[in-house]
């Protein structure tokens, strides 16, 4: 039997083999290919993804360049650049012989681009002169903005394929711009030979949708299965009419090659269909057939080689006339080809770097799951112990007697582990998420805020800071009871297209509580049925559960009562957030599926959780307890995150890990020696400063654990890791990691606050203090001989002890400027204290560092500052405003500390703060401690 390939070749057609893969080339498979007449090779978005995440080929590449700490950008060109080189070598002699008609090998400019001409332009000059080989073609789509960018390459004297063209006003587009291109250049004098260029016409979507229409409108049947045949044909006799024309002949004169038609998309879709239809009608001179691997088999099996691209025009014509008249557009038919075919490639592009960031980030953490040094020997004889306890296997055993043996512990810790499997069922539940965000953005929905506190908020602001371009609802975060900060949010927001999540897991939190019923009334203020403009997270049971059912909220998400608020990231409470904004929630449910696998690894040493609860753990116990939080700027939200978890969960029982998060850096030799200091190595977010840091603090004995962050969809794994970590932290201290029994304290100051304001109409005062600049100031536990706001400063940190660290708590309106001048108080503090220094907005932080500071070892030096200012925003259920609420929240939280005997100054500014906080940092700087 003879080569039906050589036959087609016979009548003018060149077959190119629709498909690429690493094994194809280090088989020899792609070689025998050629070897039977295959002349050229195609590629698209959609086979290298099913090449690059469907296959094992290129683990041992990707494992390379992830120890190279090369970034997902230059992953990826290089697995696919060295894929076409390669492919480009073995056509190389196809295309000396056949003197650069044929032996080519397209690479495709990323779909993302296909609106984009400047940037077409750029990325198709660096894969031509990057690769450098002659026989590439770069793939440009016949976009309205790809048409002026294939101009240009082919004046840049770029082989080009043009791909997705469907119609043939695109088809007459495309020719003009390859002819235009080739002007161009000639009228530069420069060589026009050898520069290629195919016109890829995509033929048998076409029949899927026209049939789809016929077999809709109840059309004649015998109409089906003819239309893109017609079409392609048509096609080619635009082909002759303009490449035979005079316009050409000038150019051909000059060296010009002719762009070919390239019929792609030719495998048969209708299992009804002849399974050859779109080759064996489509042979003829000056023509291109680009077969997937099951269409090539077939030919070689039974094709008919016979010319009919130019049989019979006019019954084509006739064909074509004839769906138009019964009212099938092929303007429109085609326009939706070429929306919907840039939609697909886009879509297997973006589904393509998600796998590939996805394996990248498995090998980085198989790699490197976290490695101290110096490490002690104390870390080392931790991770022997854990491993002989089976610590690991308790965990998810949901073993309480790992952290306590009584009872009424054991009953808190066990049902409160839900946090270990949650990701895979909200995974199951993001069709329901994603429903929900597309009706809303439909309805015209563009705002989300979230109205929480602690772990119901802090996860959604980690998740809009690190994910700022998220193509969903804007995603704010309400967690201050600072009028000014809730009259600027309100005044900010078209309330008529905003979505409010209250998130609660007691549903009785004091803050979200209030914020609900304050734009539960300023949305019905509007003329608006509030009910669809609110959505509960709140655990199954709570009063606000029922609330939300019986005022009709739009969406009620209950979240499994077996997860405490600090570990509710991956639930429904981060999860809702996260996906209404737009997120891609799945590639991070799977990061967080990921880890949660790699932390059921027995050796505590290879598992990434356990590794780094064993870190801090033993280091906590030998005095290193201030973990000091240190990450790249993309993603450093999550420092309050982790802030939150480490606080809460183990800020009791007279001992804790101390978080500190967002310290502004100092010199090295500032830095205390009850430091363990944590940072993230990312090939996306590189900080050569940290980086120069880091490197510092090791030399001079402080360790020093670096995590590896590939990405910023990596949180979702991160998120797991620190919980687990959090949690054989704590049972390492002996303390129990999932109670939180002094939070409550300051909730019930808070209340007998109000209380007392409520029944004489006035806050209570705290007893002896001073005025000054303005401010009253009162203290505990400290001696202020100078009654100044410096004097007070002073008095406070000259009172430091080895292993103290100072905590300033802003209860202001937590705007930038504010966080920016408390940070210039927090920068002068600790380069005249070296000590560690930590700052919180109130009340947020009581949700947070606040059970550390009442629980914890007495360490810690407070100061309160606190501005009462602002308009009197009302509270609806109540008969005190936002006003009376953040002042006795921190008066609450003061009379807590004081209880506790902790050392604190408390200082109370009539008006703005800015004033005093500038005061506070110039008195910073003066202090001489002891």
């Amino acid at each position: 039997m003879g080569n039906f390939i050589t036959e087609i070749n016979q009548l003018g057609q060149s077959i190119w083999y629709d498909n690429i893969r690493r094994g194809l080339i280090e088989s020899g498979e792609l070689g025998e290919l050629i070897s039977q007449g295959i002349s050229g090779v195609t590629s698209n978005p959609t086979i290298f993804e099913k090449a690059i995440n469907g296959s094992s080929d290129y683990d041992a590449a990707i494992s390379k360049l992830v120890a190279d700490n090369r970034t997902l950008d230059e992953i990826y060109d290089a697995l696919t650049m060295d894929d076409i080189a390669r492919g480009a070598d073995l056509l190389r002699p196809v295309y000396d012989r056949t003197q650069a008609l044929d032996g080519y090998i397209s690479i495709e400019v990323p779909p993302t681009l296909a609106a984009d001409t400047e940037s077409t332009i750029k990325e198709a000059r660096r894969l031509f002169y990057t690769l450098g080989k002659p026989n590439v073609m770069i793939k440009v789509p016949a976009t309205p903005e790809g048409i002026p960018a294939i101009r240009q390459l082919i004046h840049d004297g770029i082989n080009i394929n043009v791909t997705l063209i469907f119609s043939l006003d695109s088809y007459a587009q495309v020719i003009d711009a390859y002819m235009s291109g080739l002007e161009d250049r000639l009228a530069e004098n420069q060589p026009l030979e050898r520069i290629a260029s195919v016109a890829s016409f995509f033929v048998s979507r076409l029949d899927t949708l026209v049939d789809k229409l016929i077999e809709q409108r109840h059309l004649p049947k015998e109409l089906a299965g003819k239309a893109a045949i017609a079409n392609a044909k048509l096609a080619y006799k635009l082909f002759l009419e303009r490449f035979e024309a005079p316009r050409f002949q000038r150019l051909k004169a000059a060296g010009a090659f002719v762009q070919r038609p390239l019929w792609a998309s030719t495998s048969t879709k209708n299992p009804s269909y002849p399974d050859l239809l779109y080759v064996d009608s489509l042979i003829g001179p000056d023509t291109v057939n680009t077969l997937p691997p099951q269409t090539v088999s077939a030919v070689l099996d039974h094709a008919r080689p016979q010319r009919t691209v130019d049989q019979d025009f006019a019954t084509e014509a006739r064909l074509i006339a004839n769906l138009e008249a019964q009212g099938i557009s092929m303007q429109a038919v085609t326009r939706q080809l070429l929306e919907e075919g840039v939609a697909s490639f886009e879509q297997s592009f973006i589904t393509l770097y998600r796998g590939l960031a996805r394996k990248r980030a498995r090998l980085m953490l198989h790699q490197n799951p976290g490695r101290l040094h110096p490490a002690p020997a104390i870390t080392q004889d931790m991770l022997t112990q854990l491993e002989q306890e089976n610590a690991v296997a308790r965990v998810w055993q949901h073993d309480a007697s790992l952290w306590k043996t009584e009872p009424d512990h054991q009953k808190i810790i066990q049902n409160a582990l839900g946090w270990l499997d949650v990701a895979n069922a909200v995974k199951d539940d993001l069709p329901r998420l994603v429903a929900l965000r597309q009706t809303l953005m439909k309805e015209g929905y563009t705002q989300a805020v979230v109205l929480g506190m602690g772990g119901s908020s802090l996860i959604s602001d980690v998740i809009a800071h690190a994910f700022p371009s998220a193509p969903g609802l804007k995603l704010q975060i309400l967690d201050t009871t600072h009028p000014v900060a809730i009259e600027a949010l309100s005044r900010s927001l078209p309330l008529g297209n905003t979505l409010f999540l209250v998130a609660s897991k007691s549903g009785t939190t004091t803050e979200p509580n209030t914020f609900y019923h304050y734009f539960w009334e300023q949305v019905k203020s509007q003329g608006l049925d509030p009910g669809p403009h609110f959505v509960a997270i709140t655990d199954p049971g709570t009063t606000l559960a029922k609330e939300a059912h019986d005022r009709k909220f739009r969406e009620v998400f209950l979240n499994p009562a077996d997860i405490g608020g600090r570990y509710s990231a991956l639930s429904w409470f981060g999860m809702v957030p996260a996906t209404l904004s737009g997120v891609d929630t799945e590639a991070l449910l799977e990061r967080s599926q990921d880890m949660m696998e790699a932390c059921r690894t027995a050796d505590p040493a290879t598992n990434p959780g356990a590794y780094l609860g064993a870190v801090m753990g033993s280091l906590a116990k030998s005095g290193r307890n201030k973990v000091t939080i240190m990450i790249p700027g993309a993603v450093g939200q999550l420092g309050d995150w982790i802030e939150q978890l480490l606080a809460e969960s183990t800020g009791k029982e007279g001992t804790g890990l101390v978080p500190i998060a967002h310290e502004p850096l100092m010199p090295l030799n500032h830095y205390s020696n009850d430091r363990l200091f944590v940072g993230y190595l990312s090939p996306e977010h590189r900080d050569p400063e940290l980086e120069k840091i880091w490197e510092g603090l090791r030399e001079l004995g402080h360790p020093v654990l670096l995590l590896p962050l590939p990405d910023t969809m990596q949180l979702g794994g991160e998120f797991f890791r620190w919980e687990f970590a959090t949690a054989i932290a704590g049972s390492i201290l002996g303390i129990d990691a999932f109670d939180q029994p002094n939070v409550q304290e300051s909730k019930e100051n808070t209340k007998h606050v109000l209380e007392q304001y409520q029944s004489q109409g006035r806050l209570p005062d705290t007893g002896e203090g001073f005025q000054d600049h303005g401010a009253s100031v009162s203290y505990h536990g400290v001696e202020v001989i100078n009654k100044t706001l410096a004097g007070a400063l002073e008095a406070l940190l000259t009172n430091a002890k080895p292993s103290d660290f100072v905590a300033l708590m802003g209860y202001l309106d937590p705007s930038p400027e504010h966080w920016q001048l408390l940070q210039k108080l927090r920068q002068a503090v600790g380069l005249s204290s070296q000590l560690p220094t930590s700052l919180g907005f109130g009340p947020r932080f009581l949700h947070s560092t606040g059970q550390l500071f009442k629980g914890g070892a007495n360490q810690g030096l407070f100061l309160q500052i606190v501005a009462d200012y602002g308009p009197g925003v009302p509270i609806p259920t109540e008969s005190f405003d936002f006003r009376i609420l953040i002042l006795a929240q921190a008066l609450g939280d003061y009379q807590s500390l004081v209880n506790h005997g902790r050392r604190v100054v408390r200082i109370v500014i009539a008006g703005t703060p800015d004033h005093v906080l500038n005061e506070l940092a110039q008195a910073a700087e003066s202090i001489v401690m002891k």
